[in-house]
């Protein structure tokens, strides 16, 4: 259950991060929602619904951000005030050593380069979740009159108000917690599923290139490749040889660069056919070339 609020929060949490302007007030909430639903249940499981009993409702956002805040006057809740912020409590690591002190009280930690540098590293401080929660209660106060079309004060005379950056940084910094930390991996995932369905449309431009210009043309540029191919030389000779075109067959395949493992996919453009390769799409090649290889030796 953990790992779906999770999913949901990053979904929508990574689409407000892009853009936060367009129609985005049902996006917030879900994500909001999800999040508070994922820190409570971790760090107070009996206190996450309405009332006992497993069919019972999650309490609103609005009411786990004031638990939050009161569980700040409880000892040994794991929850402070934050120091530089009014209404913006941090709740510890409930997997960090209990041991570990402030910031403020840690001593600089000793190293071997004591000799080279005039002052020694810091030692780091405790790892915290930062929960802003009067800027994200300040955001259900926008959010929550345009899901539920109600008016926002006379709408004659004032336009209504909008989510604004500050909103979403403060719901970004909900990820640090351990129930969440799944921003990078959704981040990943969508820029790698663009630059697959970009690298789709090429494909299918490099055959429609190949359907318009013939096969007679098709072996002119083939034949004329080698020439037009900047490949390794003196003053480069870690350039990828002309590769064979993953969509029109030829020998043709002009890379600018190769790939960042080293594995010699090559990004660039075939002089045929005109497929172009973007980096993200050669770097993924050669992670499951990685992987094909390390299962094999396995």
């Amino acid at each position: 259950m953990s790992d779906r609020r999770a999913r949901t929060y990053a979904v929508c949490a990574v689409k407000l991060d892009e853009d936060h302007t367009d129609a985005a007030e049902g996006t917030f909430d879900a994500a909001l929602t999800n999040a508070l639903v994922a820190i409570v249940a971790a760090e107070w499981p009996k206190e996450v619904r309405k009332s006992k009993g497993p069919t019972s409702q999650t309490k609103p956002a609005s009411a786990l951000l004031k638990l939050i805040r009161d569980k700040a006057e409880e000892a040994g809740s794991g929850v402070r005030i934050a120091p530089d912020g009014h209404d913006v409590f941090l709740l510890s690591d409930p997997h960090a050593d209990e041991g570990n002190r402030g910031v403020e009280e840690a001593p600089a930690a000793e190293t071997p380069w004591d000799d080279l540098f005039s002052e020694p590293w810091p030692a780091a401080g405790p790892l915290e979740t930062r929960v802003d929660v009067g800027t994200l209660q300040d955001a259900l106060d926008v959010t929550q009159p345009v899901r539920h079309a109600r008016e926002d004060g006379d709408e004659a005379e004032e336009e209504p108000r909008l989510l604004e950056r500050r909103h979403v940084e403060a719901l970004l910094a909900l990820d640090s917690h351990p129930s969440l930390r799944a921003l990078v991996m959704e981040q990943e995932y969508r820029y790698e599923d663009s630059a697959q369905k970009q690298d789709e449309r090429e494909r299918e431009q490099a055959v429609r290139t190949l359907e318009r210009i013939g096969e007679e043309e098709a072996d002119r540029r083939a034949a004329a490749a080698d020439e037009l191919h900047d490949g390794p030389s003196p003053g480069d000779p870690y350039a990828l040889e002309i590769q064979e075109c993953p969509v029109c067959g030829y020998e043709a395949f002009s890379s600018d660069d190769g790939d960042e493992l080293g594995m010699g996919v090559g990004f660039g453009e075939c002089l045929v056919c005109h497929y172009r390769r973007t980096p993200a799409i050669a770097n993924a090649i050669a992670r499951q070339m990685e992987w094909q290889r390390r299962w094999e030796r396995d």
